[in-house]
């Protein structure tokens, strides 16, 4: 798992390196219509393009079917039936093409999310760090030990500990902007995160660790390595806002929208069958 992050990490930072001219909105709808564009062409090549034409042919022609000859329930009954039958085929023609589309799409989103979904720290602002021990780890000696780099403090109160769930909370305060790396564990047993803190637009993951679908969506740290007490790290950034035409629009919203009215626009040039 770790070299198919570090891979997608490499070609997300040099895809949005590219774009750093652009601001990240209208970096956002680029990536968008490239997506929409790279899943048409991963549709085509991988689906049956003259069986899915052939069923959009039959399903068109009992349409008019059903309009020539309403007056003859036989016959439109009939045809409504093929109708039923033929999209349940060009269902089943599909499946392969959305199976391989979804692996392409998961990993592009996973890379769009790890700098649209989370802003990073202000300065000054209180940020929430939970971590999540193993089951078998021991609450004293490493699971609640924090090494905090200069220009970070912690609450006065903390750790504050949940021992049925497992989990350590802090709070960290950080006094100006930068990335810091704060340090989790003592001796042989030590894992860091990043603590972000300013107006960039960067790559942030907040989760650290945790299972296969918490490592691939955020991908941005390595695993923790198996022998350790920790079971995940998560920083608590605020979310982002992504405005267009003045709403808070999520840049998940604006990847399928823009990406699906991208393929629809580019299938009859691509001579594409859906």
């Amino acid at each position: 798992m770790d070299v198919l992050t570090k891979g997608m990490n490499w070609l997300g930072d040099l895809a949005f390196s590219l774009l750093s001219v652009f601001s990240p909105m209208v970096a956002l709808w680029i990536i968008s219509a490239i997506t929409g564009v790279v899943m048409l062409l991963i549709w085509r090549y991988t689906s049956n393009q003259a069986a899915i034409g052939d069923v959009r042919r039959l399903i068109s022609a009992h349409l008019i079917a059903t309009r020539l000859f309403k007056d003859d329930l036989s016959v439109t009954f009939r045809a409504q039936r093929q109708i039923l039958w033929q999209a349940i085929r060009l269902l089943g023609y599909s499946f392969k093409p959305m199976v391989i589309m979804a692996i392409p799409f998961v990993l592009i989103m996973a890379q769009i999310g790890l700098r649209y979904e989370h802003r990073p720290i202000s300065e000054g602002q209180r940020a929430r760090v939970k971590v999540t021990l193993k089951p078998d780890a021991k609450w004293k000696g490493v699971g609640d030990r924090i090494t905090l780099p200069e220009g970070c403090a912690k609450d006065n109160n903390d750790p504050c500990r949940v021992e049925s769930l497992r989990t350590v909370d802090w709070r960290i305060t950080p006094s100006r902007a930068g990335e810091y790396r704060l340090v989790f564990g003592s001796g042989d047993d030590k894992v860091e995160v990043p603590l972000v803190v300013g107006e960039n637009f960067t790559r942030l993951s907040r989760l650290r660790g945790g299972g296969l679908f918490g490592r691939l969506l955020y991908s941005g740290e390595a695993s923790i390595p198996s022998t350790s007490v920790f079971e995940s790290i998560e920083v608590y950034y605020p979310g982002r806002s992504t405005p267009i035409v003045g709403l808070d629009v999520h840049w998940l919203i604006t990847l399928l929208v823009l990406s699906i009215l991208v393929a629809l626009v580019a299938k009859p040039v691509l001579k594409v069958n859906i």
